[in-house]
């Protein structure tokens, strides 16, 4: 039987997902996957932190993972307005994005049963605490940074469960900051004449491995199997 890749997540199952797209990750566990934060210019974003919950996934698998990930993440962020949030549903997951009007970018990786409310207060809370504690340490940031902020790494860990998280932040489900959400589609992100093939070549994300990863996926016309 032929499931989608979000349907396979949806029920929580490993399976083997058809598509006509790449699909990375299948994982019964996943919630939230990924946190980044980023000096925000477009088509140019410099990673300043990375939060990664990887533990679900064989070992072998991590390293592709790893890189589509950031892949994504940057690609979303680097596309989103300054000042404005948006959500893009991909292969990989529901990748949520917010940029501040002083330049950090932030994008979190979640599954499809994960609120998008609490996906946004994440970004707003581990934003608003970088700018308060690591002023100084990022604008002149010309390539990517490994910086530590220990408070930003615990809010990941807590809102690995979003009930938790929802009694932590107590947070509105109407909450007035996501109605105005852009929410695109991997095509919508694409510039005109742009393909994911050849912005995968073209990004210093991916290995020489991970872009074969995926040009043997597509040409099997089918997702990965992750176990």
């Amino acid at each position: 039987r032929i499931q989608s890749f979000s349907t396979a997540l949806a029920r929580g199952g490993v399976a083997k997902a058809h598509c006509p797209r790449f699909c990375l990750l299948i994982c019964p566990a996943m919630k939230l996957l990924a946190l980044t934060l980023y000096k925000f210019k477009e088509d140019d974003s410099k990673e300043l932190i990375a939060c990664m919950e990887l533990g679900s996934f064989n070992f072998f698998q991590r390293g592709p993972i790893k890189e589509h990930i950031r892949f994504h993440s940057r690609l979303v962020v680097n596309r989103t307005p300054l000042g404005r949030r948006s959500t893009v549903d991909m292969d990989i997951g529901k990748v949520h994005s917010w940029v501040h009007p002083q330049g950090i970018g932030a994008a979190a990786l979640i599954d499809n049963e994960y609120p998008m409310r609490v996906a946004f207060t994440l970004l707003s809370e581990c934003v608003r605490i970088f700018l308060e504690r690591m002023a100084g340490k990022w604008e002149e940031a010309s390539g990517d940074m490994q910086l530590s902020c220990p408070e930003v790494e615990e809010l990941f860990q807590k809102f690995q469960n979003p009930a938790e998280a929802d009694k932590l932040t107590k947070i509105e489900k109407d909450l007035e900051e996501v109605k105005g959400t852009v929410m695109q589609s991997m095509d919508d992100l694409l510039k005109r004449g742009e393909n994911l093939d050849q912005l995968m070549q073209k990004s210093k994300d991916l290995s020489s491995t991970s872009v074969q990863f995926y040009r043997t996926a597509k040409k099997n016309n089918q997702c990965c199997k992750m176990y």
